[in-house]
């Protein structure tokens, strides 16, 4: 029984590996997303991140189980994060004051956030179109 489940995932192994490689990089992006709004002492953005990176963690956990209706979920998290960093850079960051002791400028936040936020919508779209996230989703993984 044990063999049987170590090699479940064999016959998809190359598509596993580029889904891990993908949930890697959105585990990593989204901190820096994170810490980037911190330094900027964004301090309502970052809590609103911190609760957006928990809820894809929670969804990615789902799609990395083999629950394919969290794929969906998953490209809606990405979706939001994208259209979230839209409206923040249309309507919140012309309206903020940069504070004095900053650890990095307001300057650079359209260049950082621009980035995310297509480097998400391009995400969100291999998330539901990637036939390899797809195969990967339907049998399910772990990260390591």
């Amino acid at each position: 029984m044990l063999d049987v489940q170590r090699k479940r995932g064999a016959k998809h192994r190359e598509e596993i590996n580029f889904t891990r490689k993908f949930m890697w990089t959105h585990m990593i992006f989204g901190a820096v997303v994170m810490t980037l709004f911190l330094f900027h002492e964004v301090f309502r953005w970052f809590a609103g991140s911190l609760v957006w990176y928990a809820l894809s963690l929670v969804v990615m956990y789902g799609f990395m189980n083999g629950r394919q209706s969290c794929r969906w979920l998953l490209a809606l998290v990405f979706l939001s994060a994208s259209a979230a960093g839209l409206y923040f850079l249309s309507r919140v960051l012309p309206n903020t004051t940069e504070p004095r002791a900053a650890l990095v400028p307001h300057a650079v936040i359209p260049l950082w956030m621009g980035m995310a936020n297509l480097t998400y919508g391009v995400g969100a779209l291999f998330v539901l179109f990637s036939a390899r996230i797809r195969r990967a989703g339907e049998t399910g993984f772990v990260l390591w």
